[in-house]
């Protein structure tokens, strides 16, 4: 153990004489009181408040986190043996805490004790030889009182640094957290972890949907004016110009995952989210069809639609449309966006190819039939009379206009 930290171990066992002084004065009061030959009544109606109020003053709100900082300041415990008490402790924490400062008040009465009488004595038996004292030698018959006196003086210094250690060993127990205040923790942290998984599971959907459509995109708009490129010059330009807003919006999202990625590890805010909705549908088919997909589309108005339905909407028309490029056979696309009295369908239909269900039912499918439940809709994705269906339904309160 380092000096420093026996010197403040020491210092904590010394403040609980200091917490005794008050308490000591009013029983110096009370007694005088008592002497002074008052009625038992007086008496009664004196004492009994001043216990309360001295006992209330233990439990009282904020005693513990005083506690505790003063314990976690000198007394030094390892890291992670006592934690930030909960914000509102209950009942067994405070009076976990009160069973605290009286043990406090006792190992502080003892240091102290220890420190007042031992010091006197040394004192006494190291000027012994040159000064008379009651009970003591001098002169040359008192050549042993300054060895002793010397010897007596580091048990003024030791008493205390035990006790603190013993504190020490015991705070964590008795200051620590509570059997219910461990559980909230670990329950916050689950929470917390939740929280987490959640969120990157929302930036994992984000990548698939944004970066992995406009992967799918870029590529086939790609390959086709590669096809072209001499007979149809103007078809290039488009295919070319699609390329770079696909890629730029891409970007952007790849930016916006990166962002929430540091800002949860800490290294700087995350740039803002960008809005995928309905209303940047028009983009969606014309991309789509710029990359040579047979693409017919009936849509009713957007207005009105809530965001997070319009932003799913959009999520689903993206995710069917990138399957459609990625996995359909050759053939016209059909997509049709239906506002209802009771909300709004989306219906995707494209050739099925060679594809089942198995191969449909991709990580894009899985989570957005998830997401669709939880909004109260419904999905459904299979092959019907050789053509793949994507029809979903999600409700809109006021969905017809």
């Amino acid at each position: 153990m380092t000096a420093g930290r026996a010197a403040r171990r020491a210092l904590h066992v010394l403040l609980g004489a200091v917490v005794l002084l008050p308490y000591a004065g009013l029983a110096w009061l009370l007694a005088g009181i008592v002497a002074s030959g008052v009625g038992p009544v007086a008496v009664t109606l004196l004492v009994g408040p001043a216990v309360l109020v001295g006992a209330g003053v233990l439990v009282l709100p904020g005693v513990r986190e005083l506690a505790t900082a003063a314990a976690r300041t000198l007394l030094d415990p390892a890291p992670g043996e006592l934690p930030e008490p909960a914000p509102a402790p209950g009942a067994g924490g405070r009076v976990r805490a009160a069973g605290w400062l009286l043990f406090c008040v006792v190992c502080g009465t003892l240091g102290a004790a220890t420190v007042l009488l031992v010091i006197p004595q040394s004192v006494g038996l190291l000027s012994a030889p040159w000064q008379p004292l009651p009970g003591l030698p001098t002169g040359a018959d008192a050549w042993w009182t300054p060895v002793a006196g010397l010897a007596l003086l580091p048990v003024a210094v030791v008493v205390p640094v035990l006790l603190g250690g013993l504190q020490a060993r015991l705070a964590p127990r008795m200051l620590g957290p509570t059997p219910a205040e461990r559980l909230a923790a670990e329950l916050l942290r689950t929470r917390e972890r939740a929280d987490r998984q959640a969120g990157r599971a929302r930036l994992a959907r984000e990548l698939h949907d944004s970066v992995g459509h406009a992967l799918t995109v870029t590529t086939l708009q790609a390959g086709a004016a590669a096809t072209v490129l001499d007979s149809d010059p103007a078809f290039v330009r488009r295919a070319l110009e699609s390329i770079a807003e696909t890629g730029r919006a891409a970007l952007d999202d790849l930016d916006h995952v990166l962002g929430v990625l540091r800002d949860d590890e800490g290294g700087g805010p995350a740039s803002s989210a960008p809005v995928r909705d309905l209303d940047a549908l028009d983009g969606l088919l014309a991309g789509a069809r710029t990359a040579g997909m047979d693409l017919s589309a009936e849509v009713d108005s957007v207005a009105g639609i809530p965001a997070t339905v319009s932003r799913e909407l959009y999520r689903l028309a993206q995710e069917a449309l990138t399957n459609a490029l990625r996995h359909a056979d050759p053939g016209p696309v059909e997509l049709c966006l239906r506002r209802g009295p009771d909300g709004v369908e989306l219906r995707v239909v494209n050739p099925a190819g060679g594809q089942g269900p198995g191969t449909r039912q991709g990580r894009g499918l899985a989570g957005a039939a998830e997401r669709v439940a939880l909004l109260g809709g419904t999905l459904s994705a299979a092959p019907h009379g050789g053509r793949w269906v994507l029809r979903a339904s999600l409700p809109v309160q006021g969905g017809a206009r």
